[in-house]
This record gives structure tokens, C-alpha cells and sequence, in this order.
């Protein structure tokens, strides 16, 4: 078990190409992740049917590799994550 000094924040960029099938499903993942998140922004585009939602999370590092390898599993989803230098 991490100790809470490695908590660190991170961003995360989500963009789901589907966003009619599997936009709920990202919603109910990133809930179960919600008293770690800072802030969250979604930018719907349903003209193309996709969505870009932008996460500050402050997590370790193995939660964001879980949370991101969750995402990563559910078809149309990619995300990219960074560790934030503060």
C-alpha cells in the first residue's frame, strides 16, 4: 500500500469515438474514481459522435493505472495520462 505523500497530480485526456454506446459506461467508471478527482471537463462533438473529457486526479500511480487500463479496456476509448512535476 502506497503511502499518502506519493499521491501525486495527473491528468488525463479521454476521447471516446462511440460516444453513444459507451459514454455511460466511462461516466459509471470515472464515478467510482470521484473523491479523487479535482476536475473534470467533458467537450461532447455529436455531430461526430465523440468526447473529450479532460480529468485532474490526484491518485497515485498505480490507481492511475488502473483507472486508465479500465478505460483502455472499453472498445472506442483511448486515453493518455501524465504525471504532473509539482
Amino acid at each position: 500500500m502506497e503511502k499518502i505523500l506519493d499521491t501525486k497530480f495527473h491528468t488525463l485526456t479521454i476521447t471516446i469515438y462511440n460516444r453513444d454506446e459507451v459514454y455511460d459506461r466511462v461516466g459509471e467508471l470515472l464515478h467510482s474514481f470521484a473523491d479523487k478527482i479535482s476536475l473534470r471537463v467533458g467537450y461532447p462533438v455529436p455531430d461526430q459522435n465523440i468526447s473529450i473529457i479532460f480529468i485532474i486526479i490526484k491518485a497515485t500511480t498505480d490507481e492511475i493505472g488502473a483507472l486508465s487500463g479500465k478505460l483502455g479496456q472499453i472498445s472506442s476509448v483511448k486515453v493518455k495520462s501524465t504525471t504532473l512535476k509539482i
